[in-house]
């Protein structure tokens, strides 16, 4: 697993790639997977405050992409918030691959 902190901007596109490689560099083929993240307060939180959109771009090569719409971070808390993002294996495993901090700056302009 990695830890990341990422800045998300209030009102705005949030998108990020993600590439899954092995302990050797080499790239995982996901195309049978599935990922999933949520954006909390803080871990204990039952409050979602975002979950992710993360869709497999190109799967034999690792690649998928996790965002948020503006609709999205508009409604976020602005501040310090958590997010995770974990990778279902087609067999069922779940395995959680980035955790992090997610700066949510405020917007001014609505």
């Amino acid at each position: 697993m990695a830890s990341h902190d990422i800045t998300i901007d209030q009102g705005s596109t949030f998108s990020k790639t993600l590439t899954l490689k092995d302990d050797n560099s080499a790239v995982i083929n996901i195309t049978n997977d599935t990922f999933r993240g949520q954006v909390r307060k803080h871990h204990s939180s039952t409050d979602i405050q975002a979950t992710f959109t993360i869709a497999i771009t190109d799967g034999a090569n690792g690649v998928a992409t996790w965002s948020l719409t503006p609709t999205q971070t508009a409604a976020m808390s602005s501040g310090r918030l958590v997010y995770d993002v974990e990778w279902v294996k087609a067999d069922g495993t779940v395995t959680r691959i980035l955790e992090g901090i997610a700066d949510t700056t405020a917007e001014v302009t609505r």
